[in-house]
């Protein structure tokens, strides 16, 4: 059975949240709601601009959050957990 639009959506928002990008940063965000908004965000650059799942997550997350930049080690590790998600 494949996974609809929102089950996918909470699916990146658990490993996002697992992940946690943000770290110790994240407390200070009032409306982070586990990554909720960033997993759909996610899904529609990929859907939209046709973009590999590393180029939406690191695109989108620097355009939310104010960050000096991704781990590329934690990036490839959870894109894959994402890629996974993906594929069911």
């Amino acid at each position: 059975m494949k996974l609809t639009e929102d089950e996918i959506a909470v699916e990146i928002s658990r490993i996002l949240t697992d992940w946690n990008p943000l770290g110790n940063a994240a407390a200070a965000i009032q409306d982070l709601n586990n990554y909720e908004t960033e997993a759909f965000d996610i899904l529609a650059a990929m859907d939209m601009y046709g973009c590999s799942v590393e180029q939406a997550v690191r695109s989108v997350l620097l355009e939310a959050f104010p960050m000096v930049g991704i781990n590329p080690e934690e990036l490839k590790e959870y894109c894959r957990k994402i890629k996974a998600v993906l594929e069911m």
